[in-house]
């Protein structure tokens, strides 16, 4: 029931005013003069103003300024009724941001039609208002969705949840509740139901027989592309609304009114808005569904190209161990053991699992080394050890400036070099050496120990933590940073559970 706010200080007009409206329906709330009327706005929000100019206190014209200089007032229409006929007298009232004029003495007929017409371009104007504030809200929350969007984890599901969820917590014409259908094949299918309850959301879910032989089934998937939309008491929309209301058992509430989208293998509904639904309904959820189903798009393809990159760097990284003494699995093993010291350091999950896939390139330089140092039985000449030394250098200029890559050319370049400066290439010291490549020394390490090569045998896991944590002459604790070694300890036996399961 509209509400309009009539306005005078003649207690005879304010009674004839309201004997004119109540019987169209309108809940008529009266106010003797402008401050009066000011507080009954904003206790009462009214959806139209009928304010007499010629008040004491406040006049209807200062009024009127300040209701149209306030953001929650400003789009209540304002009728001036005045006694006076001057055109100054209107000009005056369309610069306060009058709506419209009434002469007094007031005609029925006149005000009856003037008021209906405000109130249908008020209640236009309260639907353009929703659907700005409504996009804007959801434009808001797809922003922060974007900032966190990880393709390589994106769940079309919980993306959904998210965007319906604020559909739903909007405070003004928000559906009671949204349900989402997912058709999983033959005649099988999976749903979600999201409805307010208590001011939470809550979710229940259920089965729902899509795609089925049911008319209203059929419908909604011959409107692919297209959507639906009804209200109750619309006879073509009745099947349908039928259909809604015996799949939501988790919501009491009977079904009034609905929009929904079909876009295979999903589906889209909302229902009991409060108020008529309209094609616009019907289009929010068609930008949703159609914005998720973009998103899976694009996290599906960089998953297809972020496999396909890792299958390379694998390949390249096996290439390099062609001519060693070690396997496949070491350079597995490798970024195992480098992911699990990470994560011990308290290093980001992102960083764990791009150091699990750079450290495998560790050793992507040995392209260049040839095969007969590497697989040589005794110790190198100082002439093929400083060939060799020259490993890392050759996997950096490998693996190049690509941003993409830069942990697995700080690997490279790094991994040989020690705490206390004794390493190589560069013999850099410290925190000069970054912490992947100080990670992925001590993962180097172990592994190496672990396993038999051409110049030792293979050591157990308790005799290969006391050299790295105790040294043997060749390896000192020295040589690597504390804090890693300290993971080290901390992840020993972890580790050799890794070991035993990749292990050659």
């Amino acid at each position: 029931m509209p509400k309009i706010l009539v306005v005078d200080d003649d207690e005879l007009n304010l009674a004839l005013m309201e004997a004119m409206l109540a019987p169209g329906g309108y809940q008529v709330l009266t106010a003797a003069d402008g401050e009066e009327a000011l507080a009954v706005v904003a206790q009462e929000n009214p959806d139209l103003i009928l304010l007499d100019i010629m008040m004491p206190r406040l006049d209807g014209l200062t009024v009127c300024r300040r209701l149209k200089a306030d953001e929650a007032t400003r789009f209540i229409p304002v009728i001036l009724v005045t006694a006076l006929d001057q055109l100054q007298d209107r000009v005056e009232g369309l610069a306060a941001g009058a709506d419209d004029f009434l002469t007094k003495p007031v005609n029925e007929l006149e005000l009856t039609t003037r008021v209906r017409s405000l109130l249908r371009v008020k209640k236009l104007n309260d639907q353009l208002r929703y659907a700005h504030e409504h996009i804007n809200s959801l434009t808001r929350h797809v922003a922060g969705l974007l900032q966190e969007f990880n393709p390589l984890y994106f769940e079309l599901e919980a993306t959904l949840r998210e965007l319906l969820q604020q559909l739903l917590l909007l405070k003004e014409l928000a559906p009671a509740a949204v349900l989402v259908v997912m058709a999983a094949g033959q005649g099988r299918s999976q749903g979600w139901l999201y409805y307010r309850q208590e001011g939470t959301i809550k979710q229940e879910t259920i089965k729902i027989p899509l795609p089925a032989d049911a008319g209203a089934v059929q419908s909604i998937l011959r409107a692919r592309g297209e959507g639906l939309c009804g209200n109750r008491g619309d006879p073509q929309c009745e099947e349908e609304i039928n259909f809604f209301a015996s799949q939501v058992t988790g919501y009491t509430g009977a079904i009034h009114n609905f929009a929904c989208f079909y876009d295979g293998p999903l589906l889209l509904a909302a229902f009991n808005y409060p108020a008529a639904v309209t094609a616009y309904e019907r289009d929010v959820l068609q930008n949703l569904l159609t914005y998720s189903r973009f998103l899976q798009l694009v996290a599906g393809q960089i998953r297809d190209t972020e496999g396909a990159f890792h299958y390379t760097i694998q390949a390249l990284a096996r290439a390099a161990e062609a001519n060693d003494d070690d396997t496949g699995n070491h350079i597995v093993r490798v970024g195992t053991f480098a992911a699990e010291l990470a994560g011990g350091l308290g290093c980001p999950p992102d960083f764990c699992r791009e150091i699990a896939l750079a450290a495998q390139m560790h050793d992507v330089g040995k392209i260049h080394i040839h095969p007969d140092i590497l697989r040589k039985p005794g110790r190198l000449t100082p002439d093929e050890w400083l060939l060799m030394q020259q490993h890392p250098l050759h996997g950096a200029r490998i693996l190049g400036d690509a941003p993409r890559l830069r942990i697995a050319r700080e690997v490279a370049l790094h991994h040989h070099e020690k705490w206390d400066g004794s390493g190589y290439p560069a013999g850099l010291r410290g925190e000069a050496i970054s912490l992947a490549g100080r990670i992925v020394a001590v993962a180097d390490i172990y592994d190496a120990l672990r396993n038999k090569r051409s110049y030792k045998p293979a050591f157990s896991h308790q005799e290969a933590c006391r050299i790295i944590t105790a040294g043997d002459g060749r390896v000192q604790p020295g040589h690597f940073d504390p804090a890693v070694l300290a993971a080290f300890r901390r992840a020993a036996s972890h580790l050799e559970e890794i070991y035993e399961t990749i292990k050659d």
